[in-house]
């Protein structure tokens, strides 16, 4: 019962303090702010409804992960005519306030990357999210996401110094 309710008041607190900030990740990791919306509002309800079976360290990082990838297979399933349904929808403003925080350069680069690139990157510096927690979020090996980050901040590195030439 004790793990019900510590589950229960990490997600108020990732209601009350989080969400924009993971709606807003999710959609620079897939590129569908609408869809990011909803994928993790369906995160959220599955949190609920079917609990995972392990004890949740992060909220924001589970539902990230797990919405993330909701995002992801519905384009799978979907293709083009999901793509541009999920560009009808309204964006809630707190999304907007922390993607429109970031530099457009640095979202045009993020945007560039390939997914598990830009996955590791925003749940890394986006929401500060550990090396360990991502690994764990995505269920890979601590290496394979240092391998990402390294490779994600190299890209980013020579797209931003791209666009300082050309100001």
């Amino acid at each position: 019962m004790q793990t019900e309710v510590r589950a229960q008041l990490d997600l108020d607190h990732f209601v009350a303090h989080e969400y924009p900030k993971v709606v807003a990740a999710v959609g620079l990791i897939t590129g569908d702010r609408q869809g990011a919306a909803d994928a993790v509002q369906d995160a959220i309800l599955g949190y609920i409804s079917s609990p995972p079976k392990q004890p949740v360290k992060n909220v924001a990082a589970w539902i990230t992960v797990v919405a993330s990838n909701r995002v992801r297979d519905a384009y799978r399933r979907q293709g083009a005519e999901q793509r541009a349904l999920a560009k009808l929808g309204h964006v809630d403003e707190g999304v907007d306030d922390v993607v429109e925080s970031l530099d457009i350069d640095v979202k045009n680069a993020l945007m560039q990357l390939p997914t598990q690139q830009r996955q590791v990157a925003t749940l890394h510096y986006l929401l500060d999210q550990s090396v360990e927690t991502i690994a764990e979020g995505l269920g890979v090996s601590e290496g394979t996401v240092k391998t990402q980050l390294h490779r994600a901040r190299k890209a980013l590195a020579a797209r931003l110094r791209k666009e300082d030439h050309h100001d």
